[in-house]
C-alpha cells in the first residue's frame, strides 16, 4: 500500500502565538501567551482575501498606467483589509482603546505602535508551514 499524502494536507486555520518588538513571547500581566486564530492558505476565506488583494493591486496597476507606486500606496491599507478578513480571533485577555469603535481585530492592525503585530501575523499567516501538522490547529 502506498504512502497517503493526504496526511501531509494542511490545517485551514491555526494559532499564531505573538511576539513581542524584540522577538520574545506575548504575555498578557498575568503571564500567559496571547495569540491570534487565523484562516491559513488552504481556506476558502484566504483564498478570497487573497484574490481580493491582487484584483485590487492589478487594478490600481491598470488605472495608472502600471505604475508600481500605486499600488504601493495602498500597501499597507491592504494588508490590514487583508489581515482584518482571514482574523478570526485574537486569544487572551487583551482590551484596545479603539476596540469599541472598530472591532478589537482591526484596532490592533491599524495601530502603527502596534505595527510589528501586523507584520509577525502578515508573515505567519502567508507561510504554508505555519498551518502544517505541528505548526498550527485546526
Amino acid at each position: 500500500m502506498g504512502f497517503n499524502i493526504s496526511k501531509k494536507r494542511a490545517s485551514q486555520t491555526g494559532d499564531i502565538e505573538l511576539k513581542n518588538g524584540d522577538g520574545t513571547p506575548m504575555l498578557d500581566d498575568a503571564g500567559n501567551p496571547i495569540s491570534v486564530t487565523v484562516h491559513g492558505p488552504a481556506s476558502k476565506v484566504w483564498e478570497q482575501a487573497h484574490a481580493d488583494k491582487n484584483r485590487k493591486r492589478a487594478m490600481l496597476l491598470r488605472k495608472n498606467g502600471g505604475r508600481m507606486e500605486a499600488a504601493l500606496d495602498n500597501a499597507l491599507k491592504d494588508q490590514i483589509e487583508f489581515l482584518c478578513r482571514v482574523t478570526i480571533c485574537f486569544n487572551g485577555d487583551i482590551e484596545h482603546p479603539d476596540a469599541a469603535a472598530k472591532g478589537l481585530v482591526r484596532a490592533i492592525y491599524e495601530d502603527d505602535e502596534l505595527g510589528f503585530i501586523r507584520d509577525h501575523v502578515d508573515g505567519e499567516v502567508n507561510d504554508w508551514s505555519a498551518f502544517t501538522k505541528g505548526s498550527a490547529t485546526s
